[in-house]
């Protein structure tokens, strides 16, 4: 019977050294991430995309907009997921929608009211302000409010970003075990993501760790990590 466990990450905390303890205690052969290439080379090269026309910039805010508020974004842990990985002689491999198309996507099927109160909750950031959600959610890892929130506000951005990501990645994770063989794989993606591929892939009970209990395993020493 293939084994899974899923861990739940926020990119703005530090999360390596509860991330290792979980990773080699559970002895994977292969580590998945929630990323595409193009995020991977990016994260790689720290060359993150930047400037541009304001549709564009505007997309990148919202992905930077799901991030702050359900640790979906990827960033540090992800490498250091990577870096853990090789160090017991797992293999890499990314499970993730890519991302352009998907935000373009998105905002092609984002109805009136949605896009200007994206157009309100960007602008803020756009010109460099903005509190990064680091509030008492990113503290605890529990989410719920926010994704709520979220969801009453932006439904259709959220099936397009949240919803058919996490049915993706789901399918990804069947096929590495069905083309591959692995016996054992952790997946590392965003909070915001954990139940939606659980629940898709309830047939494999998946062992599911929350960013609630990295922080608990971590202690009292958490680190913020902002890149503005």
């Amino acid at each position: 019977m293939p084994e899974l466990m899923l861990i739940g990450t926020a990119h703005v905390i530090d999360l390596e050294s509860p991330l290792e303890r979980y990773i080699k205690e559970f002895d994977p052969d292969a580590v998945a991430l929630e990323l595409d290439n193009e995020r991977w080379f990016s994260l790689r090269s720290n060359k993150m995309r930047s400037g541009g026309p304001i549709f564009v910039r505007l997309l990148a805010r919202l992905q930077e907009y799901l991030g702050e508020t359900f640790g979906s974004s990827p960033g540090s842990e992800m490498l250091a997921a990577a870096k853990i990985a090789r160090s017991i002689g797992a293999d890499v491999n990314l499970i993730d929608k890519p991302i352009l198309p998907t935000l373009k996507e998105a905002w092609k099927t984002m109805p009136w009211n949605e896009f200007w109160s994206l157009i309100s909750d960007s602008f803020i950031s756009l010109v460099g302000g903005g509190d990064f959600n680091l509030n008492q959610s990113m503290r605890t890892g529990d989410f719920t409010k926010e994704l709520d929130e979220f969801s009453s506000k932006y439904p259709i951005i959220k099936f397009q970003l949240i919803d058919r990501r996490d049915s993706y990645m789901a399918i990804n994770l069947v096929k590495l075990f069905r083309k591959k063989k692995y016996d054992k794989i952790v997946a590392i993606v965003g909070e915001g993501h954990l139940d939606g591929i659980a629940t898709r892939l309830e047939s494999l009970n998946p062992r599911v760790v929350r960013l609630r209990d990295l922080l608990q395993s971590k202690g009292n020493s958490i680190t913020f990590s902002i890149e503005i």
